[in-house]
């Protein structure tokens, strides 16, 4: 996985190291319709996400606090406080579309966007 700068054409390596001091970098990839609403599936890429804490849509340019985050498993959906760096998680609340990029302030003002170079 590279990430792309959209204002320009240099292609920087992500660094999945497991840790909480890179800033948070995820993809929503899978969207579901549910009774409490949209339930998005992402990967996080770099860094960690806690419940609580604030993401930016780099496609809307729309910020939302992380409210509920958990593991879905069957029909049941298991409340995590925090994911990290390669694990898969249900988010609810955010509007988004497969194939946004979800980043935290830090990563914000550097306007990038995830590419896959796997076709």
């Amino acid at each position: 996985m590279f990430l792309f700068f959209s204002s320009s054409t240099v292609n920087v390596p992500l660094d999945s190291s497991r840790t909480d001091i890179k800033p948070f970098l995820g993809l929503a990839f899978k969207l579901e319709a549910s009774k409490f609403g949209q339930l998005t599936y992402m990967r996080v890429y770099q860094g960690c996400l806690n419940r609580g804490d604030t993401i930016w849509n780099m496609r809307s340019n729309k910020k939302f606090r992380i409210s509920r985050l958990g593991r879905v498993n069957v029909q049941n959906f298991e409340d995590l406080e925090k994911i990290n760096s390669g694990d898969i998680a249900a988010l609810f609340g955010i509007e988004c579309y497969s194939g946004d990029t979800l980043v935290d302030q830090v990563l914000k003002k550097d306007n990038l966007h995830m590419v896959c170079f796997f076709k």
